[in-house]
């Protein structure tokens, strides 16, 4: 359903979702190209969890990530052509090209530092909270991680001292394999080493508040967001909230194998022959449609606006990848500038 959120919110969050979606269909083009090095990772079909969450969020919130960031630093307003720069090791990147696909960050918009490191970024997160709430700071730090962070013990420090201490931290995990049989110990891809068959249980056999949404329905994750960062500020401690998305066809190497985003099929609901087998992506699993589709069905956005507003962010992005090619590398002088000593 869509969010209660006025007529400019909704635009803004759409709009963040066809950026995203801009964003990471730019990624696999340029690889493909050869202009992007090394590994990636895309958030494609998870938009609506990170507008969702963003759209809850206060200006002097903290977000932190992992080594799926793009969608994440994007949602809180990231400028697409520093932010892809950053992918391709630019001087003109958010990290002036030291931090890369892995670890994007936007310090000045409160997104400090990403974490390639699975679970990584969970005690970090706690750390900021702590300084919230010791601070007296109205405010929440936000984590954003994957399913797989529940295998290590850094995800089990991080929930028990935020529950512990009632601290205002909303643990976001992306579920994105939440459609694949769970069996507890058992060697497949999906919780090999999880004794849990639900996620949140974990969290709930600590005392944490927990919610489970829809990862598809941008009304339910930022409903759910929004409740937790009000229980957060209110000194009623942490959240775990489990966002569950059906995982792109892409997979893990991604292709684009739903084909360039149109988002006429929103409305449409066509499905060429080359994508006849993607059918159910099309009609239910894809956000950014979902999202578009709705819009357009309860008559906040017409048909015409919504088209309008994705030539805008497709014309925002394609400046934004040409701003990214033509920046330079950095300087070899400066390969020693803001990193840790050795």
């Amino acid at each position: 359903m869509i969010p209660i959120l006025s007529r400019d919110d909704l635009k803004l969050a759409l709009r963040r979702m066809l950026l995203i979606r801009r964003f990471e269909e730019a990624c696999i083009i340029e690889w493909h190209k050869g202009n992007v090095p090394g590994h990636y990772h895309v958030s494609v079909g998870q938009e609506a969890t990170a507008a969702g969450v963003s759209a809850a969020m206060d200006t002097d919130d903290i977000l932190f990530s992992t080594h799926r960031n793009h969608g994440h630093v994007i949602s809180r307003g990231a400028d697409p052509g520093k932010s892809f720069a950053e992918i391709l090791g630019k001087a003109t990147g958010y990290g002036r090209g030291k931090a890369g696909t892995l670890h994007g960050a936007a310090p000045e918009l409160n997104v400090p530092l990403s974490s390639a490191i699975v679970a990584g970024v969970l005690p970090i997160a706690i750390g900021a909270g702590y300084a919230m709430q010791v601070k007296g700071k109205s405010n929440v730090s936000v984590v954003m991680f994957g399913d797989g962070a529940m295998e290590e013990g850094a995800a089990y420090e991080a929930i028990n001292l935020a529950s512990l201490w009632k601290l205002p931290v909303l643990f976001v995990c992306e579920n994105n394999g939440w459609g694949v049989a769970r069996v507890p110990g058992q060697a497949s891809y999906h919780a090999p080493n999880l004794a849990l068959t639900e996620l949140i249980d974990l969290a709930k056999s600590l005392g944490m508040a927990t919610t489970t949404v829809d990862g598809v329905d941008l009304g339910d994750v930022h409903r759910a967001a929004k409740q937790a960062r009000e229980q957060g500020v209110a000194g009623e401690g942490a959240t775990f909230i489990e966002v569950r998305t059906k995982v792109w066809p892409g997979g893990q190497w991604p292709e684009l194998v739903t084909g360039i985003t149109d988002i006429t099929r929103a409305w449409t609901g066509e499905a060429p022959a080359e994508f006849a087998h993607m059918v159910d992506w099309f009609k239910h699993d894809d956000p950014v449609l979902q999202v578009a589709r709705e819009l357009n069905a309860t008559e906040i956005f017409s048909r015409d606006e919504i088209e309008a507003l994705d030539a805008e962010v497709q014309s925002q992005m394609d400046q934004a990848v040409q701003f990214a090619l033509e920046s330079p590398m950095p300087e070899l002088e400066t390969a020693f500038e803001d990193v840790w000593p050795a």
